[in-house]
């Protein structure tokens, strides 16, 4: 099936500066804090992950950056433990497929036709290490931020070199910014207290 592009609308989405998802939306029911092989692990399941603005950007072919970050702190504001998980996404629209690849050390990647499997596939965290032990058993703070980014630091350098109109002084940029956007501020999650998590078995 033939599939055209609409050239003003895909211009507006590549310039139009997006801002980070801000929104850190986790059901009490999908947050699972656990010990594992000596490793605190988090489940969770993020909702209201892409915004319309980030949705349009993906369908009309632009590379997004997915960034999810946790961080653990005491109540005195120290820092005990820091982890992050890099998802690049890809939409060929000629193909009519997304692919989802999972930024670790061992390289997942999710091949489909429908949005909704990438969504689920972003959206579901399994097993993500947030601290290895011992920890403080003090009550800690689990703090999350979300960075959701069409344009990636790549796909802007192209953008610059393919059109060439963005040269210093010129007057579009008053109107539009290739810049990355600032990181979302960090949300605090959940309070607990390492000593009650419970204890899983190694798969």
């Amino acid at each position: 099936m033939a599939r055209f592009i609409h050239i003003p609308m895909l211009v507006a989405c590549m310039f139009a500066p997006f801002r980070p998802v801000f929104a850190q939306h986790i059901s009490k029911d999908s947050l699972y804090i656990y010990v594992q092989s000596d490793t605190l692990r988090v489940d969770a399941t993020i909702a209201s992950l892409f915004s319309k603005r980030a949705i349009d950007a993906i369908e009309s072919g632009m590379t997004t950056s997915i960034v999810v970050q946790f961080r653990l702190r005491t109540g005195r504001g120290d820092q005990v433990g820091q982890r992050g998980l890099t998802t690049r996404l890809e939409h060929d629209i000629w193909e009519g497929e997304y692919r989802l690849i999972r930024q670790a050390a061992q390289a997942d990647t999710l091949i489909t036709p429908r949005f909704e499997d990438i969504r689920r596939g972003c959206s579901r965290l399994q097993g993500l290490d947030l601290a290895g032990l011992p920890l403080p058993n003090v009550p800690l703070t689990l703090q999350m931020r979300i960075d959701v980014n069409p344009i990636s630091p790549e796909q802007q350098e192209r953008t610059r070199r393919w059109l060439k109109i963005l040269e210093k002084g010129s007057y579009l940029e008053f109107f539009y910014s290739l810049d990355s956007p600032p990181s979302s501020e960090w949300v605090d999650v959940i309070k607990f207290r390492p000593s009650a998590l419970p204890h899983l078995l190694e798969k």
